[in-house]
């Protein structure tokens, strides 16, 4: 799905996929340029931007040519990316442990069809981050120890606080895929913040959002020299995305995995030096399009005009504003509804909404673009022009991109694509309109959405089929038996992450653990864990083994890792200690 998306967002440069991104680094150039002119009352200057009057011409062209390849043009041949991206969403990405079988015997598939993620976090975790650390250790690398440090710090997180964050969603990653992203980026937001100011209280306002924290550089190995332009254009040609990591590192990240589940053969997924290179390149490409200010970057607040021009024209603003539960984001207008997608699917729903907005860029950038390209031709032709109104125009003219662009981030968070602005986290309900209020909802967003959600033994939901408008809230589905315990308190992730005062328990994950989980003080009952910080910081002082915990926090509260009967989901499920 990111390859279809990136592949569009950076375009081939040709005539039916220029890309969006060329088209906004263009607009932004043009209007960086255009600003200091008419700052410095440069009229010779100006005189020399006639090529510009062109550009302008040829972005609302390309911007046209962007919509099609989102939409398809109307055709049986040429139906956009609509269609892939909902069975990719609603499909494609089912978790291979729970996915529908083509013959229709049952549902889930063997291990070696699942993706890394998944294999990692559910067969010998604490074995896996064992030889890392053994393995770093031995190498004498300090690279390589910080490494396996932090992905036992990972672990323990995981294994610690995945049942937390699954009671939030409803039901762990397996069953909620699409629903564990969404809750996921506003989790991130919630934690990034945590970590890199510290502790706060609602509003959050010593908080950043994660639209321009450059995520990618966090993890970017040194000399790196990765260009987004040239991966997208990689990812089109089906090229490698690039080599960055070094061979020491390949060679012992392979080794671990080789010595740990080598003894299964064919029956895991492949892992070689050409995957490991282009899923690290892959990872910092995402987080680039998600937190980058040369992607679609930040538009929490409107560009001030200057105090002497009038209110801004109707242009400006193409989206319908929204209600002050959503912050003041607009959301985009009602687009035509292609006959051949069910409107039902709420992924269809998303894309709709996608193409409502790009469709809107067009309108305002030829209207918009003519009063500047007006100006340029009346500075070249009568040698005169009223600078004051020209800096207005530029201004309305950068508001009109940030409302679009607003709506575009405000979409692609509900498609659970990137990351909500720092409101969404403590504002307890936003409402969204979709498709011109054929869609309403009322999202329950702040401490619904970043806290934990104890529900007894009522978890978790059985499997989402992937359709309906269903990922923004808790499912309602039938549970999957038997009912399990996801977490005992409401707390925020601090309290998985490095809360002294230990609101989801006291014992660690790295206690010793038993099928399906090690009992507390009450019987037959999981115990809660203390934050990963206390809990890594003690085993590093106290050693010992590292426990197969399950990394998803599936089924529930301290499983340890565990398969299905016959590899077939059941409901209830059967399942056994994994072998």
């Amino acid at each position: 799905m990111w390859k279809r998306i990136l592949s569009l967002f950076g375009g081939d440069g040709t005539a039916t996929n220029p890309g969006l991104k060329p088209i906004l680094d263009d607009i932004r150039t043009l209007l960086d340029t255009l600003d200091a002119i008419a700052a410095a009352e440069d009229l010779d200057a100006l005189r020399g931007m006639e090529p510009a009057i062109a550009q302008i011409g040829d972005i609302a062209e390309r911007l046209t040519a962007v919509v099609t390849a989102i939409r398809g043009d109307g055709t049986l041949t040429n139906t956009g990316i609509v269609v892939d991206i909902a069975n990719l969403i609603g499909s494609t990405n089912t978790p291979g442990i729970i996915r529908p079988r083509p013959d229709g015997s049952g549902r889930g598939f063997p291990a070696q069809f699942w993706t890394l993620r998944e294999f990692l976090s559910w067969r010998r975790t604490g074995r896996f981050a064992q030889k890392l650390w053994a393995a770093a250790q031995a190498s004498g690398r300090d690279e390589l120890v910080a490494y396996a440090l932090g992905w036992i710090s990972g672990w323990a997180l995981a294994t610690g606080g995945a049942s937390a964050i699954a009671s939030i969603i409803g039901a762990p990653y397996r069953n909620e895929w699409w629903r564990a992203r969404f809750v996921g980026n506003h989790v991130d937001l919630w934690a990034w913040g945590h970590a890199t100011v510290g502790p706060a209280t609602k509003p959050y306002d010593a908080w950043s959002n994660l639209c321009e924290a450059e995520l990618q550089k966090t993890f970017e190995v040194p000399g790196a020299g990765f260009d987004p332009d040239a991966m997208m254009q990689s990812l089109l040609a089906e090229q490698p995305l690039g080599s960055a990591l070094p061979d020491w590192f390949t060679d012992f990240f392979i080794g671990a995995y080789d010595d740990v589940y080598g003894d299964l053969g064919p029956r895991r997924p492949k892992l070689d030096a050409a995957i490991l290179q282009d899923g690290y390149a892959m990872t910092w490409l995402v987080l680039w399009f998600q937190s980058s200010a040369q992607s679609i970057g930040c538009h929490a607040s409107a560009p001030a005009a200057p105090g002497a021009c009038a209110d801004p024209p109707a242009w400006t603003t193409p989206t319908v504003a929204g209600g002050p539960e959503s912050g003041g984001i607009t959301t985009p207008p009602a687009p035509e509804i292609d006959p051949k997608i069910k409107p039902e699917n709420i992924v269809c729903a998303i894309i709709l909404a996608i193409l409502g907005v790009a469709s809107i860029l067009t309108g305002g950038i030829v209207t918009g673009g003519a009063a500047i390209a007006g100006a340029i031709a009346l500075a070249i032709d009568a040698g005169t022009i009223d600078w004051a109104k020209f800096r207005c125009d530029l201004a309305w003219y950068r508001l009109y991109l940030y409302n679009a662009l607003r709506a575009l981030q405000e979409v692609l968070m509900l498609g659970a694509l990137v990351h909500p602005y720092k409101n969404q986290i403590d504002t307890p309900e936003t409402v969204i309109n979709l498709l011109g209020g054929l869609l309403e909802k009322q999202i329950r967003t702040g401490d619904n959405i970043v806290m934990s959600n104890p529900t007894g033994e009522r978890f978790p939901a059985e499997p989402w089929d992937g359709s309906l408008f269903s990922w923004f809230d808790p499912p309602s589905r039938a549970i999957e038996g038997p009912g399990a315990v996801a977490t005992y308190a409401a707390a925020y992730p601090s309290g998985f992450i490095n809360d002294p005062a230990n609101p989801f328990g006291s014992a660690s994950v790295f206690d010793p653990a038993e099928f399906p989980f090690a009992p507390s003080t009450v019987a037959q009952m999981p115990a809660g864990f203390r934050n990963a910080a206390d809990a890594v910081a003690d085993w590093l002082v106290a050693g010992g083994d590292i426990p197969d915990r399950n990394a998803d926090g599936d089924r529930g509260l301290d499983f340890v890792c565990w398969e299905f009967v016959d590899g077939n989901w059941s409901n209830p499920v059967n399942i056994r200690q994994e072998s």
